[in-house]
């Protein structure tokens, strides 16, 4: 195409806006990604997660989760997994990281028998065993693919002859009262390390009675073993079992003993928070608001204390069996004492409200969280010395001949977040694992933390650790991918572009509880990330920040729900745009028709084109206004409402622009999806969903906000269903196709189609029936192919399900879709990339973020890429960097301009993230190079090449055929 770019002549280009002059609002600066932490102060609290989750997951009609639906569902779906039925799609799953952050752990063990070996738990995403001393960690395979339950692990313990078994499911996962937690456990199981397998010991019953909603093994507080007993703190109390003849434990919870007694012949049944055993077998067993103590297990042994706290832990010094510890909490510290004669008598060490010592406060000595985060270790060499977790981290010793006895107290951690600061424990202590003097082990909401130095240096230890608990997942053209996740920030993939310590490690690029993420391809690496409480940021340059209004600023600073959504739309291509430039020239010029000219867009300075149909004489000061067609909607949801602008993603916007298109009545947002071309934003919320029409129709404000009087929106009245709308997915070639999903553990429909998203709105049910009906499971995403919309993927509480007749019109029939590469874990995230294969080198892949496993990727939907569509350099993420031929067979050579000497290395991945090959140029000069590289060993398929030279990172992609 010859194309003449419209410059000679011209004495300014301005820019009009609904014929409103805002030239004033841009400046003529332009950025390159870099990450950098942001974060907006907030607090990293558990209350709205828990909140949140429960929202999820809860019964709509009672609030609360229904433990026995939860062990109904679990049935179905791993009876559903036996029967080895073919998945719809085929879909291959890789895991994708991050394998450097880590997620909530709640359960490490230190083998005793072999050196090095330890054990760690998450809460979602099963049992890890590093083999060195927690440097790597690798997963138990057994819990992975269909046959693996995705065990929410709370505790563990090894018996004397060396079985390891751990608890599953914990109700500190929730404030007390708020109707149970979102991590729902099933009993008691055993790993057995010689053939890799995890044997369930005591578990739920297959039938529960229809009327119960209370399932004994639905939580397993805390396990403790002595010899070979075990012992385990349940909502019935604390009960204890040893094996049979054959090794075997009971498989019934009455099969146990619970020998602690209210009175004499009531035992007591409330439920049990902590265990503790000493060396010489006494124990110490705490509850809401009392303690028990016992030289023995004896039923009629155990004596009870009380003390106050909704929260009670123990911990017995090893060194001397008869100092024990009681760490109590109701949110905020009730206080720590320590008694020096088993129990008989107490001693308080730091009094409830103090000042100097709460470990469950934040920094700012607010949002304490006791209930949640809670954690006593005793120095097995010292019984005087002590760590005690919470939110912060704090160390205790004995002052010798003190009377009454006391101590100091020193902040042992602080929650500044580097991996470069040895002092930094991440926030949420849950496990404190102090096998010998020197060497602790922390299990927090970031993973795993170990000190070799007896508590005064630190280092994160989860490398291979991948726990992540995601809420959503975004990609980009360039194959990078960016992820929100429960106190771990929003975490990006770009393929160690950022100096990522690990092939597939991410970068944390802004903090607090990272939700909803995007990507926007229409300028240099932009990305827009959340955290609680309504902050957004957008990330572009040296670093990033919020881009609000004043009224919008005033608004988030006041308060806002706790999960952040937004949604992001942008077209390059949009020929329903209203938005104009004007060409302004200074001198007489021609146009000749059929000729194509290029101008500039108001996004960023992006090229534009026009082509005259016919030739155009213009004069001195004659105009031509020509449309602007690259465009972007962003949308957040406040507790006013929703917010929108079409300023995002233009960076040289100094003050964008917002709109308020919605009011408060369209209940509490939880998912939003715009329609593919951008006309409709659908809305899921507590109320249902709603639809706003119009937004094709106007570009200002007079336009766009409701309350100008003169809006051209439309907001229809909202299509219910039963439960909360937690997903929506639009189809990317027919506008009126929605899939909706909805969350709870109900007898509900959790999946429903629409046909007609842009008219009346009609939802219909896509359950299925029978053998081949998605369980009444939480659904959490949807995805519709965009090749073929009978292809639908679905992320749930149990992993990924997938159907391939969604619009047929006949009944649809789901298969599990977890069973290659993955595992029964909770996703909450699905992704594909729409952009075609001459836009995008990831066209088709799908993503998935999950709550507890991190993210995982498949190329299986993936469009082949025809040989023509090879103008891979005119893409956004291309800078200076090219392979050519492209494709090539195998050979070819690469281009790139360095713009100072610097040692130099090309490095060439897979789509999946695995570097092929690595080629060292050594130090190259400043300026222009060719380097020709052999192709030959690398197979047939796409490949991202990143240069690496000094300071500079630069990613392009290029296909091998044969």
């Amino acid at each position: 195409m010859n194309i003449k770019t419209i410059t000679i002549g011209i004495l300014a280009a301005t820019l009009t806006v609904g014929g409103y002059l805002v030239k004033e609002k841009f400046s003529k600066t332009q950025s390159v990604y870099t990450p950098r932490s942001i974060t907006n102060g907030g607090v990293r609290g558990n209350a709205g997660y828990a909140e949140y989750l429960l929202m999820l997951k809860a019964d709509p009609a009672t609030g609360k989760i229904d433990y026995n639906m939860v062990n109904q569902v679990r049935n179905e779906v791993m009876a559903r997994s036996k029967q080895n039925n073919k998945a719809a799609l085929g879909l291959n799953w890789t895991q994708m990281g991050p394998d450097n952050v880590g997620g909530r752990t709640r359960a490490i063990l230190v083998d005793r028998f072999v050196a090095n070996r330890v054990y760690a738990g998450s809460i979602a995403g099963g049992l890890f065993v590093s083999n060195d001393g927690a440097s790597t960690w690798n997963p138990i395979n057994s819990l992975e693919g269909c046959m693996g339950e995705n065990l929410a692990i709370s505790c563990i313990t090894q018996t004397s002859n060396g079985r390891i078994f751990f608890g599953t499911g914990s109700e500190f996962e929730s404030p007390f009262g708020t109707g149970g937690s979102g991590f729902v456990g099933n009993g008691l199981y055993e790993y057995v390390p010689s053939t890799g397998s995890v044997l369930p010991v005591l578990t739920n019953p297959t039938a529960v009675p229809n009327n119960s909603t209370s399932v004994q093994l639905s939580f397993v507080n805390a396990i403790a073993s002595k010899g070979n007993r075990l012992y385990l703190a349940t909502k019935d109390g604390m009960v204890w079992a040893d094996p049979d003849g054959s090794g075997f434990y009971p498989t019934v919870f009455s099969g146990w003993t619970n020998p602690i007694e209210v009175i004499s012949g009531i035992p007591e049944t409330t439920t049990c928070k902590d265990i503790d055993i000493a060396s010489d077998g006494s124990m110490l067993v705490c509850f809401s608001g009392k303690v028990y103590t016992s030289l023995s297990d004896g039923l009629g042994t155990f004596t009870s204390s009380g003390h106050s706290g909704s929260r009670v832990s123990g911990a017995i010094a090893p060194s001397n069996p008869n100092v024990y510890y009681l760490l109590r909490s109701q949110g905020s510290l009730k206080g720590i004492e320590i008694s020096l004669d088993k129990g008989n008598t107490w001693n308080v060490i730091v009094p409830a409200g103090s000042p100097c010592v709460d470990p469950f406060m934040q920094n700012d000595c607010t949002g304490a969280q006791g209930g949640y985060d809670d954690a006593i270790a005793v120095d097995p060499s010292d019984w005087g010395h002590i760590l005690v977790g919470g939110v912060q981290l704090y160390e205790w010793r004995y002052a010798s001949g003190s009377n009454p006895i006391g101590g100091s107290w020193l902040k042992a951690a602080n929650l500044f977040e580097s991996s470069m600061n040895p002092y930094y424990v991440h926030a949420d202590k849950h496990t404190i694992v102090w096998p010998t003097a020197s060497t602790i082990y922390i299990g927090s909401d970031g993973g795993v933390a170990k000190s070799s130095d007896g508590a005064t240096t630190w280092q994160e230890r989860n490398l291979g650790y991948n726990v992540t608990t995601f809420y959503d997942a975004q990609c980009a053209a360039n194959g990078w991918f960016l992820g929100g996740a429960q106190d771990n920030g929003c975490q990006l993939f770009s393929y160690q572009s950022f100096g990522e310590p690990s092939p597939k490690g991410t970068t944390e690029i802004s903090g607090g509880d990272g939700f909803d993420v995007a990507f926007s391809n229409q300028g240099p690496g932009i990305a827009y990330t959340t955290s609680q409480f309504g902050y957004v940021a957008r990330f572009a340059g040296g670093g990033g920040g919020t881009f609000y209004d004043p009224e919008l600023e005033a608004l988030v600073a006041a308060g806002q729900p706790f999960h952040t959504v937004i949604e992001n739309w942008e077209s390059n291509n949009d020929v329903t745009s209203v938005d104009s430039i004007n060409v302004v020239f200074s001198a007489p010029d021609t146009l000749v028709g059929g000729q194509t000219y290029e101008y500039t867009s108001l996004s960023n300075g992006s090229p534009l084109f026009y082509t005259p149909s016919s030739t155009i004489y213009v004069t001195t000061g004659d105009t031509i206004k020509v449309q602007d067609y690259i465009q972007n909607r962003f949308a957040l949801a406040t507790s006013a409402g929703v917010y929108l602008t079409r300023d995002a993603a233009r960076l040289n916007a100094i003050n964008p622009e917002w709109n308020r298109i919605t009011t408060s009545a369209v209940g509490a947002i939880y998912c939003m999806e715009f329609s593919a071309d951008g006309n409709h934003l659908f809305i899921g919320s507590n109320n249902g969903i709603r639809r706003i029409s119009g937004l094709n129709l106007a570009n200002d404000s007079l336009g766009l906000d409701i309350r100008s009087g003169s809006s051209v929106l439309t907001i229809s009245l909202p299509s219910t269903v039963s439960g909360v709308v937690t997903g929506i997915a639009s189809d990317p070639n027919n506008i009126d196709n929605l899939i909706i999903t909805v969350g709870g553990y109900t007898n509900s429909s959790h999946i429903y189609k629409c046909t007609n998203a842009t008219g009346a709105m009609t939802l219909t049910q896509i359950q299925g029936t029978g053998a081949t009906a998605l369980p009444k499971m939480p659904v959490y995403d949807a995805e519709i192919d965009y090749n073929n919309n009978n292809k639908v993927i679905i992320g749930t509480e149990w992993g990924v399900w997938t159907t391939s007749n969604a619009f047929t019109g006949g009944t649809t029939q789901w298969t599990d879709e977890s069973c290659n590469g993955m595992t029964h874990v909770p996703v909450f995230a699905v992704e594909q990339q729409h952009l075609r294969s001459n836009h995008s080198v990831n066209s088709g892949y799908v993503y998935l973020g999950t709550h507890g496993r991190g993210f995982y990727m498949s190329g299986d939907l993936f469009t082949a890429i025809d040989e023509n569509e090879n103008n891979i350099t005119n893409n956004s993420f291309v800078s200076n960097l090219s392979v050519y031929p492209n494709p090539l067979n195998s050979a070819g050579t690469i281009a790139f301009d360095l713009k100072e000497s610097s040692p130099t290395k090309i490095k060439i991945y897979n789509l999946t993230g695995s570097l092929v090959k690595t080629i060292d140029l050594g130090t190259k000069a400043k300026g222009n190079h060719k380097i020709k590289f052999d192709a030959s060993s690398l197979s047939v398929g796409s490949y991202l090449i990143s240069l690496e030279s000094g300071a500079e990172r630069k990613v392009a992609k290029f296909i091998v055929t044969r």
